[in-house]
């Protein structure tokens, strides 16, 4: 009992900072609940009654490649042959049904699943007598009429009207319809809540839509519009800001650059005059070459420079220090000119002279400037 008394004082600051954590986490638990996020109804990825996910992951399974929209219509793909899927959007005006039925024009199809459809949409709905309810609903299939059970929440109904193909009725009026507008094609039903997850497998409500949604291998993606769900597509890293923070960010870059201007902060690169480079370079190398040449290690200097040049063939080539003068060679041709090969296997020969100790006495300075000028040459490669 003494040792985990001991312990305990001794670490008696740790063990109150963990019990602090750890009442600050429950308490923070405890008064704060994290709820689940509730998403829009109709949204294709929602898993909730209202949600349509169910048919959008069977949609994925077996028919055209499935993908959400998250844009507006006027930015639909170019091209014929894909579909949109439209159910309940939220408020589109005018100019928006103006692109979207024009999209249609092209050679593409929308499926459109709202209660109430309005001037310009294509269609036009009307209110009927009829109560929101189960009823017998009657199915075109061609020259034949099926009759199924279906649910239908809503007393609006579509107005036939000429180019309008009725495709689903009751008895007090149609219920879908299908119209051609230039080269594409409009589905609309006044049943959005067939698609939810809630009712798609109730009644005959599945047998109902499907035929309009399973793809005969003609289309070339099947769209679902989200971005009248209120789900947008970020435009860039800026999207995640707020719109004052990037704008206050922007001016504060701009009054930046007016200040580093009024300092007269020079931007860009500085130059050295070539005539101080070259001139010093001049005077260096005569000053070094006399200093060798007083003291008599000229052998010494030209074999240090050897050395620095096989170190770069090295680097540069691959070839390794022992390789003969004419191996050097092979590996210039492809990449020196010819005079340049030439100087570099003279070198190479006079370096192994060196190494021999036959180097014949000559012009000390000459024979360094071009032991400098040839790893010079190397070393920008």
């Amino acid at each position: 009992m003494a040792p985990i008394l001991r312990l305990l004082n001794g670490n008696k600051h740790a063990i109150g900072l963990a019990v602090c954590v750890v009442l600050f986490v429950a308490l923070g638990l405890t008064m704060v609940k994290p709820e689940p996020e509730r998403m829009p109804p109709y949204v294709s990825f929602s898993a909730d009654v209202d949600g349509t996910k169910g048919v959008a992951e069977l949609l994925g399974e077996k028919a055209a490649p499935v993908q959400t929209w998250r844009r507006p219509w006027r930015e639909l793909p170019a091209g014929t042959g894909h579909a949109l899927l439209a159910v309940e959007p939220g408020v589109a005006d005018e100019g928006e049904w103006t692109n979207l039925l024009e999209w249609v024009e092209r050679g593409n199809e929308l499926l459109l699943f709202s209660r109430v459809m309005g001037e310009g949409e294509a269609f036009r709905t009307e209110g009927s007598s009829a109560k929101p309810g189960v009823a017998v609903v009657t199915r075109e299939d061609g020259a034949e009429a099926a009759e199924y059970r279906a649910e239908v929440g809503t007393e609006q109904r579509i107005v036939p009207e000429d180019g309008v193909i009725e495709l689903i009725r009751d008895a007090n009026g149609i219920i879908a319809a299908r119209k051609t507008i230039g080269n594409g094609t409009v589905i609309a039903a006044v049943t959005p809540e067939w698609l939810t997850n809630e009712n798609v497998l109730r009644y005959d409500h599945f047998d109902l839509v499907w035929p309009w949604l399973a793809d005969d291998g003609s289309r070339a993606a099947l769209w679902v519009d989200e971005y009248h769900h209120g789900y947008e597509d970020a435009r860039g890293f800026l999207a995640v800001f707020p719109a004052w923070l990037t704008a206050s960010c922007a001016a504060l870059a701009v009054a930046l650059l007016l200040w580093l201007w009024q300092r007269g902060k020079r931007f860009g690169p500085a130059y050295t005059p070539r005539a101080w480079t070259v001139r010093r370079g001049d005077e260096t190398l005569r000053a070094v070459a006399a200093w060798y040449e007083r003291r008599g290690f000229r052998n010494e200097a030209l074999a240090h420079q050897a050395r620095a040049l096989r170190r770069l063939l090295l680097t540069r080539w691959g070839l390794r220090p022992e390789a003969s003068p004419e191996e050097a060679a092979m590996a210039a041709r492809s990449r020196l000119s010819e005079t340049q090969a030439a100087r570099l296997t003279r070198l190479l020969r006079h370096a192994q002279a060196l190494d021999r100790g036959e180097a014949a006495p000559g012009a000390f300075a000459e024979r360094a400037r071009e032991y400098s000028e040839m790893i010079a040459l190397l070393e920008k490669e």
